[in-house]
């Protein structure tokens, strides 16, 4: 019966023809219309709310991590190396928050079964992300959101990580396979999703 009324009233002109109240677009001799991809806003592109922040939390759910992120202005090897007692710390030359560039976080493993510095042991799940699992960086009000693209094992001695804009806005997580050898680490590679405000 719904059905049949909502059709004899369609007949005679009583029902919108669009749910939103808007009128049809009238259209001109061919009964289309067209309308140029370079009128249209650049869909999809990468429009995080801030730009040039050094984030402050990062956050994966998946494993339960939630630490506060160092942003130290120094290169020396010595010195980050002390740093990384407090927790993880991001590369001062590498991008940030919403810059196009790769953002790089490193921090410890340890696969000590005591430690007395948790630290030593941020990232000890960070082995266990696939690819979805999402990382979320904060910082002044805002979520930054990454996906899980890759997570590989290096040689520290023999392998570079690429920070230029090419590949886009993406992040880098760096810690130790302590379990292979020295210079064994594991690298993730995420990459940038979106924003939101918390």
């Amino acid at each position: 019966i719904f059905f049949l009324s909502l059709s004899t009233a369609d007949s005679i002109g009583f029902v919108p023809d669009y749910i939103d109240g808007s009128t049809p677009l009238t259209t001109s001799g061919s009964g289309t219309q067209n309308v140029a991809l370079a009128s249209l806003p650049e869909l999809g592109q990468e429009t995080p709310a801030v730009s040039g922040v050094e984030p402050e939390r990062l956050i994966i759910s998946a494993i339960d991590l939630d630490l506060a992120i160092q942003n130290p202005s120094t290169r020396d090897i010595g010195t980050l190396d002390a740093l990384l007692q407090n927790g993880p710390a991001r590369y001062v030359d590498s991008a940030q928050l919403g810059e196009v560039g790769n953002m790089i976080i490193f921090a410890h493993s340890s696969n000590l079964p005591v430690v007395r510095n948790k630290m030593y042991q941020a990232f000890n799940k960070i082995p266990k992300l696939k690819a979805g699992d999402t990382i979320t960086l904060t910082a002044q009000g805002k979520a930054y959101m990454y996906s899980v693209v890759s997570l590989t094992t290096a040689d520290a001695s023999n392998t570079s990580i690429d920070m230029s804009p090419a590949k886009g806005t993406r992040l880098t997580l760096v810690t130790c396979d302590t379990l292979t050898g020295k210079s064994a680490r594991y690298v993730l590679e995420a990459s940038f999703v979106g924003t939101y405000d918390i």
